[in-house]
């Protein structure tokens, strides 16, 4: 039966009129009072969370606090996996919750455990934007904010060391959906038949997951910045510590769809341990190159990730920024608040 508003208004004022002499009202109409109450309750929690609060299993459900932490995404795979596991860190140390929107890239691609909304921007729309100050290097002052009201960090905060005391839950979380897996597997599996069709090749065979990128970091305004795009000897050199190291085996050459890129790994990168890999989707490619038992990177963020998620031995092309470049000034002195000191730079 529909509640009838104005009925339960007058009984509650007759609960309360005759000066004061009853105050008890029928047991009928305070059941009535309780549902109108008990309706007008659910109307405020849903107004509430009209930007639409979904929590991952761990995460409390009806978390209020302002400690909101935003994310600023921008760029490929690569650079929103440096901002998602950054910001995670920093969320830790700050005592925030992390939110994004479930429409984000990376949440398209891996299950994270954070803060997920429908739509994010009711939260971070109002925060508070902090700027970083250097793209590829640790400071302490991007994170020197105050936390108690929601902040926007933008930044592409592309440092391992603002994540590395929360390394293991971020590897956790970078899991890839099951058909990407699936398909990434089947990369693998495709090229590793094809080259020990000959039972001599099976023996001991170590898989070596190669990234090469340049298209991009050849444009003029890039090249003014101060990028450099690996060349084909240092390639040769990657490939021979390998082969130094390991008797057996097996290059799987991996470039994005970039018709100069693929001509690029035809004409230089060559060998009878070398498979030239066809392209495929990004995660695809990504998830294939992690299932690799080494990895050697030219340049990118989407490389350093695949090496970072494969935890073999892993090469770099370490002149990746010119000398005195506007790109260099980005980094660190060393380097190493980029590159994981165990990496190895040729």
């Amino acid at each position: 039966m529909p509640l009838q508003l104005g009925v339960i208004d007058c009984s509650i004022m007759r609960c309360f009129g005759q000066n004061y002499q009853r105050v008890l009202c029928s047991s009928t109409t305070i059941c009535s009072a309780c549902a109108v109450f008990f309706f007008m309750t659910i109307i405020y929690f849903y107004r509430s969370n009209i930007y639409g609060l979904t929590y991952n299993s761990n995460m409390l459900l009806g978390n209020v606090s302002n400690r909101y932490l935003c994310p600023y995404f921008r760029g490929g795979l690569g650079n929103h996996m440096f901002m998602y596991s950054s910001l995670y860190g920093i969320s830790k140390i700050k005592h925030m919750t992390l939110v994004i929107d479930e429409k984000d890239t990376i949440n398209t691609v891996f299950k994270l455990n954070v803060l997920i909304l429908n739509n994010a921007k009711y939260i971070c729309e109002q925060a508070v934007l902090v700027n970083e100050k250097r793209p590829c290097a640790y400071d302490l002052e991007t994170f020197n904010f105050d936390p108690s009201k929601p902040v926007k960090l933008k930044g592409y905060l592309q440092s391992w060391k603002y994540f590395k005391h929360v390394e293991k839950e971020l590897r956790k979380q970078f899991i890839f959906k099951e058909e990407v897996n699936q398909k990434a597997q089947e990369v693998i599996e495709k090229y590793t038949k094809m080259f020990t069709s000959n039972k001599t090749n099976s023996e001991k065979l170590k898989i070596i997951g190669v990234h090469i990128r340049r298209g991009d970091y050849l444009t003029a305004h890039n090249i003014k910045y101060g990028y450099n795009v690996a060349p084909k000897e240092y390639l040769q050199k990657a490939f021979d510590y390998f082969r130094s190291k390991y008797k057996n085996c097996l290059f799987l050459v991996f470039t994005g769809t970039s018709k100069e890129d693929i001509k690029w790994r035809d004409d230089n990168v060559h060998g009878k341990d070398v498979l030239k890999v066809a392209a495929n989707e990004r995660n695809v490619d990504m998830c294939a190159l992690t299932k690799c038992d080494h990895t050697i990177i030219t340049v990118g963020s989407f490389g350093w990730w695949s090496a970072w998620l494969s935890t073999g031995t892993t090469i770099y092309f370490k002149d990746i920024a010119q000398t005195n470049s506007s790109l260099r000034k980005d980094f660190s002195e060393d380097m190493t608040d980029f590159f994981p000191d165990d990496w190895i730079g040729l």
